[in-house]
Formats: structure tokens, sequence, C-alpha cells
């Protein structure tokens, strides 16, 4: 679980960044943001994490009670 939240953080954080214009946009940073505006989990997220068919908001409500 340690490594899926700590991909969540960076790769969100590398996204504001690159959004904010400090960092160069990436094509997985254009991969998230693509995700994140379909409410789909990403492919980076989800090669580290547990197998779910559920949509984004879901499928965080429930890492979220898992981390709990």
């Amino acid at each position: 679980m340690n490594v899926l939240l700590k991909e969540i953080k960076t790769s969100l954080q590398d996204l504001d960044a690159g959004l904010k214009g400090t960092l160069n946009i990436t094509e997985a940073m254009e991969n998230l943001a693509y995700s994140l505006n379909l409410n789909r989990v990403d492919d980076s997220w989800s090669k580290v994490a547990y197998l779910s068919k559920k949509s984004l908001l879901n499928w965080l409500d429930d890492v979220v009670l898992r981390c709990a």
C-alpha cells in the first residue's frame, strides 16, 4: 500500500508542478490528467495497486478505507 500511496503523491505533485509551469509536461503527466478528467484510475497507479473495476472516485474511497 505504501508504494501505491507514494506513486499517487508523486504523480499528482509532478502534474501540479507541470500545470504551474515549474516542470515540463511529460507524456505520463498528460496521461494522468486525461485519466483524472475521465474519472478513471491512471495506468501508473493501477500497476502498483490491487485489481479493481471501480471508477476513480469510488476507488479512492476504497483506498482511504483500506489505509484506515
